[in-house]
């Protein structure tokens, strides 16, 4: 299990697509934050480098365009829409998954944890159900879980937001987590938190840095 944090902007979502995207995998993507027209929107954007206003306008002038680039490059990955489900909402939508295709996906991507409702009614008890149900799906399933969470906007990047700023302080569960941060035009800033396997730096100091033009939804190396 791996979780991308960090404040609103600063390119979860964004990043998740990508990997989603361009992996290549089997993909079970649950999109609460985003409406089905904007993930088309920036899927389109993503593997065909226009601008977002640019593939909008083609849409219009051809509905099917758009259609037809996402069935050849981003037919791996099954989409879910529920603007707020229940651990069971997600957890049919993982068993339908399995029953149409035949297996589990490979990839699961939970875009973001905050959205997922819980009958507690307490949030930071709801969120850390919902980091061990996600733990126990990955090792039942075999898939890669990305999850998506919010970081504290009290704490300031230097570049990203240190571990501490998580909401919910729910750091014991995922094996891999990574904060982000956007602090300039062009570039994304990447730091792995927590690393079960490899180092870290719970600081957020120790980052990677990325080209990032949210116009065309790209995350690329730098070449230096």
């Amino acid at each position: 299990m791996t979780q991308f944090a960090g404040p609103p902007g600063a390119g979860k979502s964004t990043l998740a697509l990508s990997v989603a995207v361009l992996s290549c995998v089997p993909t079970l993507y649950a999109s609460m934050d985003t409406h089905e027209t904007t993930m088309a929107l920036r899927t389109t954007a993503m593997v065909t480098g226009l601008a977002q206003s640019e593939v909008e306008n083609r849409i219009k002038e051809n509905p099917t365009w758009a259609s037809e680039i996402l069935a050849s490059k981003a037919s791996h990955i099954s989409w879910m829409f529920d603007a707020s489900p229940s651990l069971q909402d997600l957890s049919d939508e993982l068993s339908l998954y399995r029953e149409i295709n035949g297996e589990p996906p490979h990839l699961l991507v939970v875009d973001n944890m905050i959205d997922v409702t819980h009958d507690s009614g307490d949030e930071f008890s709801s969120l850390r159900s919902l980091s061990r149900e996600l733990k126990w799906w990955a090792r039942e399933t075999g898939a890669a879980v990305l999850a998506l969470h919010h970081t504290s906007e009290q704490f300031n990047g230097n570049p990203c937001p240190p571990r501490a700023a998580l909401h919910g302080k729910i750091a014991q569960i995922p094996s891999l987590i990574c904060t982000l941060a956007s602090p300039s035009d062009g570039l994304m800033a990447i730091a792995p938190v927590k690393n079960r396997y490899g180092p870290a730096d719970p600081s957020g100091q120790t980052a990677m840095w990325m080209e990032y033009t949210p116009a065309t939804m790209q995350i690329k190396d730098i070449n230096l």
